[in-house]
C-alpha cells in the first residue's frame, strides 16, 4: 500500500471510528514515515485532556490540555502542560506552561508545532516567551513544541511496518482493544523500532507508544487517564498578558 492510498484508507477508517485493525493486511509490509502513520488517527479537540507517564529510564507525569481562546484576530490553539512525579497524586502546579500555537488544529502526537508565544507561572511569578507578536525575540529552542519532549523521536525516516494486531490495553480503570502496530527502522541511526497501541476513543488515538533507541534505553509514553473537559488554569488571555509582562516577567506583590 502506497502513502497516498494508506492516508485516504485510513483516516476514512478514523473518521468511522474504525480501529487500524480492520484493514491490518493492507498495512504490514507498508513503508511510511511517523507523521504519515500518526496523520492517520484522531487529532485532540479543544477541551480534550490527558495524563501520561512518559520518559527514558526516568519517569514523569505530564498533564496536557487542548484548548482555544478567542481574540479580536481569531482563535488562538493552545497547549497546556504540568509536569509530576511518576504515577503521583497531582503535577505541579508550579510546572504550569501554556504554549500558544501559530497551527489551527493540533496535529498528532509526532507534530513539531510552530509557536506562537509560552506563557509560565509558577507561584508567584508569570514569565512571557517567544512572543514574536509581542515584540520578543524567539529562539530555535523554542520556535517548535514537541509534545513528547525529545527530539530523537521526532525521525522522519521511511519505516516498514511489520506486525499489527489487536491487544488489550487497560486505561484509566477501563480495558481497550488496541490495534498494536511494531515498525522497524533501518540500522545505523539513534531510532530503531517503534511501538503503537491504538484506540479511536483516546485524545490523539494513542493510549501507549514505545520507541527502541539504540545506545539508550526505551521511551514510552503510556496514557494514565483522559477526560473531555478541560479548562485552563491561565484564563488571563494572551493580549493581557503581554500588558502584565511588559519585560517578560511580572511577579505578584
Amino acid at each position: 500500500m502506497d502513502r497516498r492510498s494508506f492516508l485516504a484508507v485510513a483516516g476514512a477508517a478514523m473518521g468511522a471510528g474504525v480501529p487500524l485493525a480492520a484493514f491490518s493486511q493492507g498495512l504490514v509490509g507498508a513503508s511510511l514515515t511517523q507523521h504519515e502513520l500518526f496523520a492517520a488517527l484522531p487529532s485532540p479537540q479543544p477541551g480534550d485532556w490527558s495524563r501520561v507517564i512518559m520518559g527514558s529510564g526516568v519517569q514523569y507525569d505530564k498533564q496536557i490540555g487542548f484548548g482555544v481562546e478567542t481574540t479580536p484576530s481569531g482563535d488562538l490553539a493552545f497547549v497546556e502542560t504540568q509536569i509530576g512525579e511518576a504515577g503521583g497524586i497531582a503535577c505541579n502546579p508550579n510546572t504550569l506552561k501554556k504554549t500558544y500555537l501559530r497551527e489551527k488544529r493540533f496535529g498528532s502526537l509526532v507534530t513539531e508545532f510552530s509557536v506562537a508565544a509560552i506563557v509560565a507561572h509558577s507561584g508567584n511569578m508569570l514569565t512571557r516567551w517567544a512572543d514574536v507578536a509581542g515584540g520578543q525575540t524567539q529562539s530555535p529552542h523554542d520556535a517548535k513544541m514537541r509534545l513528547l519532549d525529545v527530539a530523537y523521536l521526532y525521525d522522519e525516516r521511511k519505516m516498514t511496518i511489520r506486525s499489527v494486531a489487536v491487544r488489550p490495553l487497560r486505561v484509566g480503570g477501563v480495558v481497550h482493544d488496541t490495534t498494536h502496530v511494531v515498525a522497524e527502522f533501518s540500522p545505523g541511526e539513534r531510532l530503531t523500532q517503534v511501538e503503537l497501541w491504538h484506540t479511536p476513543r483516546v485524545p490523539f488515538g494513542v493510549a501507549r507508544y514505545r520507541a527502541t533507541v539504540r545506545e539508550l534505553e526505551p521511551f514510552d509514553f503510556t496514557l494514565r487517564t483522559y477526560g473531555r473537559s478541560f479548562k485552563t488554569a491561565l484564563v488571563t488571555p494572551l493580549a493581557q498578558l503581554r500588558d502584565m509582562t511588559p519585560d517578560g516577567i511580572a511577579v505578584a506583590p
